[in-house]
C-alpha cells in the first residue's frame, strides 16, 4: 500500500509538469508533502483474524448471495462489506476502486459513538442520565427558559426525545449552535422520538464541557488506541466540537473492531473498555420510533437505545447512517457486519443479512463455493465506463463554465501520452488535477475537499486533508466525453458529461438523485 501512494503520487506530481508554471511550483511542493503524510498515515488493517464461513459454521453460500446481492442492489455502490462470525473476518469486499485502507465517512453512524462517549463519563462520575442540559448548558440559555426545557436531561438526548422539533437547516444558518438550538420550542421531553442530529451534537458539547476533552479525544484514549484504530477523524462545528450526529470517518475493519467490542459488551483483550452495564443500556430498547405493533414489523419500527437502533432480526442492533452505513450486531450468532457505500435503498441491504446471510447460520458447506467467494471478492469492481479511447474531435479543451452551485468556473481536458487528466478550477482559487483512467481507475490527491451532502458551517473542519479520487473515462460518441470521478476515501462520486456538439457540461453528484443533472451551458476552446 506504501508503494501505491508513492506511484500515486509520483503519477499525480508528472501527468500535468507540461501544463505547470513556474508560479505553481509551491503548490506541487505541498502536494508531495500532502502525499508523504498519506504515506505516513495509512492506518493497520488487517489486524483482525481472517478465517473461512465453512470454518466458522457459516455457509459460504449464503455470504456469497449476500455479497452478489448488494454487488448488483440497483440505486447502490457498495463500497465496503465485512462479516465477521466468531471473531474472524470471514469475508470482505472492497469493489475497486475502493480499498480496505479508504476511511469512509459515517453519516449518522457516529452518533453511537457519542453515545459510548457518555458512557464513559457516566461511568467517570462526570455524568449522570437524569442530569438536566440547561443546568450543564447554562451558558447557552435564552434569558427565560421553559419548564419544558429546564426538565430535558441527559437521557431525553440519548433517546432522541428532547421535545425539541427538528430543524436540520440550523446548522447551515448559524455559527453558535448550542444557543440556538436551545433557543429552540420545546414539547414534555421524554414522550416522543424526534430524530435530530443535533441532540447528538448536544450530548458531544456536554461530554466536552464536562471531561475537558472531545468526544474524539476521549475516545482515541480509551478505545481507539486500544483498538489499534489510527486513521480517525471527525468533524468540528464552527464552536470546535466533534459534530457527534455525524461526521465520524474511518476504516471499515476499524468499524468491525467497535462492532466486535459492543459485542463483547465492552471486553477487548481481558480490559473492560466500556462498562458492560453501559452496553446493555445503550442496544436496549428505550423509546418506539413508528408503532411495530400496529404496522408491518420494518428495521425502522423495532424500537431505539441509546444512539442505537434495534432490528427487525431480533437479536441484532446497529449504528444506522444516512446513504447505507451500517454496523450490524447480532448478539445471539456471534456475528458483525459493516456494510458501507452510498445507496438509496439502505433497508434493502439490511433485509439482504436477514434473508440471505442469517439463514446460513450453522450450515457450512464445501470448496466450490469458497473459490467462488474468494474470486467475487477478489475482482468486485464498480461498473466502468464503456466507450472509446479518444476521439478525433479532441485531444484537449477549455470549458468556461457559468455562475452554478458546484463553484466550478474552469475545466481543462487534455492529454499526456497514452493518459488523459481533468484540471477543475474552482471559484475559491483551489485547482484539482485529476487524472483519468480508460478501462482502469487511475488515483489522484485533491488539494481541497470532495463535494458533500450537508451544508453545515465550518464543514470538513478537523478532517486530515488527504481526500483522494479514482476516476476513469469513456467517450460515448465522437463528440461526448464520459468522467466518472469516486472520492475514495470519503463517500461521494460525481459524473461529467461533456458534449462538444451542444457546449454543455453536464455535472451530476451521487447524492443528488432526487435532483435532474446540473446542464451547464459553456464557452468551449478545443485544440
Amino acid at each position: 500500500m506504501i508503494l501505491f501512494y508513492m506511484v500515486c503520487a509520483f503519477q499525480g506530481f508528472m501527468l500535468p509538469l507540461l501544463h505547470i508554471k513556474k508560479n505553481e511550483m509551491r503548490r506541487i511542493i505541498a502536494f508531495l508533502v500532502l502525499s508523504v503524510a498519506m504515506i505516513t498515515t495509512v492506518a493497520q488493517t488487517g489486524d483482525l483474524p481472517r478465517s473461512k464461513p465453512s470454518a466458522q459454521g457459516l455457509s459460504t453460500h449464503a455470504v456469497n448471495r449476500l455479497v452478489d446481492s448488494l454487488l448488483t442492489l440497483p440505486q447502490t455502490e457498495l463500497h465496503h462489506l465485512i462479516v465477521v462470525r466468531h471473531g474472524a473476518v470471514v469475508a470482505e469486499v472492497h469493489p475497486s476502486p475502493f480499498r480496505a485502507d479508504d476511511a469512509h465517512t459515517l453519516y449518522s453512524a457516529s452518533k453511537t459513538f457519542v453515545a459510548i462517549a457518555v458512557g464513559l463519563a457516566i461511568n467517570d462520575n462526570r455524568l449522570c442520565l437524569d442530569d438536566r442540559v440547561a443546568a450543564i448548558m447554562h451558558d447557552f440559555l435564552p434569558d427565560s427558559i421553559s419548564s419544558e426545557l429546564a426538565q430535558m436531561t441527559i437521557r431525553n438526548l440519548l433517546t432522541m426525545s428532547s421535545g425539541i422539533t427538528p430543524d436540520w437547516n440550523m446548522r447551515n444558518e448559524v455559527n453558535d449552535w448550542e444557543r440556538a438550538w436551545l433557543a429552540k420550542p420545546v414539547t414534555k421531553p421524554g414522550t416522543q422520538l424526534l430524530y435530530d442530529s443535533m441532540s447528538t451534537y448536544m450530548l458531544s458539547a456536554i461530554v466536552q464541557r464536562v471531561t475537558g476533552k472531545t468526544v474524539l479525544q476521549l475516545l482515541n484514549e480509551r478505545i481507539f488506541s486500544p483498538l489499534h484504530i489510527t486513521e480517525v477523524d471527525w468533524e468540528l462545528s464552527p464552536d470546535g466540537v466533534c459534530t457527534g450526529g455525524w461526521g465520524l470517518r474511518l476504516q471499515a475493519e476499524s468499524l468491525a473492531k467497535v462492532g466486535l467490542l459492543l459485542l463483547h459488551r465492552g471486553l477487548w483483550e481481558g480490559q473492560q473498555l466500556i462498562p458492560e452495564w453501559w452496553i446493555d443500556a445503550m442496544t436496549s430498547k428505550h423509546i418506539n420510533y413508528g408503532n411495530a405493533a400496529k404496522q408491518k414489523p420494518t428495521d425502522g419500527n423495532q424500537g431505539y437505545g441509546y444512539q442505537v437502533w434495534r432490528c427487525k432480526w431480533p437479536t441484532a442492533y446497529r449504528a444506522d447512517g444516512a446513504f447505507g452505513q451500517y454496523l450490524v450486531v447480532d448478539t445471539a450468532n456471534d456475528m458483525v457486519v459493516v456494510i458501507l457505500g452510498m445507496s438509496k435503498r439502505g433497508h434493502d441491504e439490511l433485509a439482504y443479512i436477514w434473508n440471505l446471510l442469517m439463514p446460513g447460520i450453522g450450515h457450512p458447506d464445501g470448496i466450490k463455493d469458497e473459490q467462488q467467494l474468494s474470486a467475487t471478492c477478489r475482482n468486485a469492481s464498480l461498473p466502468l465506463l464503456k466507450g472509446s479511447a479518444s476521439s478525433p474531435l479532441m485531444s484537449s479543451a477549455d470549458f468556461k463554465l457559468p455562475d452554478n452551485k458546484h463553484g466550478i468556473d474552469l475545466i481543462k481536458i487534455y492529454r499526456e501520452g497514452a493518459s488523459m487528466a481533468m484540471r477543475i478550477y474552482y471559484n475559491n482559487g483551489i485547482d484539482e488535477l485529476i487524472p483519468l483512467g480508460f478501462n482502469s481507475w487511475q488515483y489522484g490527491l485533491l488539494n481541497g475537499q470532495p463535494p458533500y451532502s450537508i451544508g453545515a458551517k465550518s464543514r470538513f473542519t478537523g478532517l486530515k486533508q488527504n481526500f483522494a479520487s479514482a476516476a476513469c473515462y469513456a467517450w460515448l460518441t465522437p463528440s461526448q466525453l464520459s468522467i466518472e470521478v469516486k472520492y475514495v476515501n470519503w463517500i461521494s462520486s460525481t459524473h461529467f458529461l461533456f458534449d462538444l456538439e451542444q457546449k454543455t457540461v453536464t455535472i451530476h453528484n451521487n447524492f443528488d438523485s432526487k435532483e435532474k443533472p446540473d446542464i451547464l451551458h459553456c464557452a468551449t476552446v478545443m485544440q
